[in-house]
């Protein structure tokens, strides 16, 4: 038997979400490709097992010993590759395949925590999914897989160079600081920003039929493409990042639609701080809890300056890992033109990469795991607000909805930074017009 190894405290809590719903997909990561290229199983079978033989995470096992959580090293278990032939199928049966692929769930104890199954639709028409656990990985990790095995695939399978730094010491750090000063003054910091607060939600459109079901649904909503380009100088000119611009938004839009004046929201960072930890595959993710507070003088520039420097406290604090206070809605930001694989998220025509041609086939994926989930995709295309929502609590029109604040409070961020929150109106003037000749039509037929 191989020897049991720690596990990272966020990966402590990944498991006791796994044993608390084992059949959920809502902790699965999931990243997948359109391949317009021709693509050799075989090959791609050795690549796999590159993949799983560079990374550690990849090619072990999850199991508790003593009552703890542990990993232990599985080199020999059978490749998690699967190959199906879909000829004839649509477009839509392709990307539902393609979900379906990813969404199924995963067996910690007996198997590795990812898979990766190849639909060949035609000879170079075809959808490759990356899908893992994330007890064994995080959104940047999952684009990290992607790049290596392609890598791999490039090299005709050949195994990969080693990872320069073994997530197992990513463990040890963590735990040698334990114990330590700072981590003692970041337990006094979130227990203190949680006291007399409250976890932002909004307000359910039907109560919870028990436990929650750990599933959920993903609403879309590109930002336009002039509001976008102006949120660099508008954060520029408020001293703030383009995120805390936009997380100070964000925040205004849950005071606007839920009147709540002091909550909490979670913001996921990436812990990818120490040396060698960029490339790492491996669930490096601390939550922030983030605080706001509104009277009926607040304005947006306010909220913003406040949200900017929640954030910079947040982070001084993100290597160590204690709890924070608990959070229902969580923002994140996914900068698309820093991924590993480029030229995918956004693009209009294929990407070429290991002289494969590929197009990112988006599925959703982690559903589920809050209340409400924002993602901010950012890249030279623009900005997208990508809102995942637990559909046992909220219909589609509430997250419309919100989305549609939500973009009023970015407007008036970029726009109006002295415009007291809730003063601000909802509607646009022409919309405001729109309204009121829809009245003086109807009684003039009066």
């Amino acid at each position: 038997m191989t020897t049991a190894l720690p596990l990272s405290e966020g990966q402590k809590a990944m498991w006791f979400l796994h044993r608390l719903a084992p059949g959920s997909a809502a902790y699965n990561v999931v990243l997948g490709v359109r391949v317009h290229s021709p693509l050799d199983p075989e090959t791609l079978r050795r690549a796999v097992a590159a993949l799983a033989g560079r990374h550690e995470l990849l090619s072990s096992v999850y199991e508790e010993e003593d009552g703890q959580p542990v990993r232990r090293p599985a080199p020999g278990l059978p490749v998690p590759f699967e190959v199906r032939e879909v000829p004839g199928g649509t477009d839509e049966e392709l990307t539902a395949l393609a979900r379906e692929a990813g969404a199924r769930p995963f067996a910690l104890s007996g198997a590795w925590p990812f898979r990766v199954v190849l639909l060949r639709r035609g000879p170079a028409d075809a959808a490759l999914v990356v899908a893992a656990h994330h007890i064994a990985s995080d959104a940047t990790s999952q684009w990290l897989m992607l790049r290596d095995l392609l890598d791999a695939y490039a090299a005709d399978g050949a195994p990969l160079p080693p990872a320069t730094v073994p997530y197992s010491r990513y463990v040890d750090q963590e735990r040698d600081l334990a114990g330590s000063q700072a981590r003692a003054r970041a337990e006094q910091y979130w227990a203190g920003l949680g006291q007399g607060t409250t976890a932002a939600t909004l307000t359910p459109d039907r109560p919870a039929d028990g436990p929650a079901a750990l599933r959920g649904t993903t609403y879309v909503h590109p930002l336009a493409p002039a509001l976008a380009a102006r949120l660099p100088d508008a954060a520029a000119h408020a001293r703030v990042t383009p995120f805390a611009l936009l997380l100070g938004a964000f925040q205004a839009a849950v005071h606007r639609c839920t009147g709540l004046d002091d909550f909490l929201i979670g913001c996921p960072a990436s812990s990818r701080i120490g040396k060698g930890t960029a490339d790492m595959v491996g669930y490096l993710v601390n939550s922030l809890a983030l605080r706001a507070r509104f009277a009926a003088d607040t304005t947006i520039g306010d909220t913003v300056s406040e949200a900017h420097l929640g954030l910079l406290a947040g982070l001084a604090r993100l290597r160590h890992p204690v709890p924070v206070p608990r959070f229902a809605m969580a923002v994140t930001l996914l900068a698309t033109d820093r991924l590993p694989v480029p030229g995918l998220v956004g693009a209009a025509e294929p990407a070429t990469y290991g002289g494969l041609r590929l197009s990112l086939l988006d599925l959703p994926h982690m559903e589920g795991q809050f209340d409400f989930n924002v993602e901010l995709r950012s890249g030279a295309d623009g900005l997208t607000v990508v809102l995942r929502y637990a559909d046992e609590l909220f219909d589609p029109e509430t997250v419309e909805r919100f989305a549609t604040v939500y973009t009023r409070m970015i407007e008036a961020a970029v726009d109006e930074p002295t415009a007291v929150v809730p003063r601000i109106p909802l509607t646009t003037g022409d919309q405001l017009a729109e309204l009121l000749s829809l009245g003086d039509a109807q009684y003039d037929d009066w």
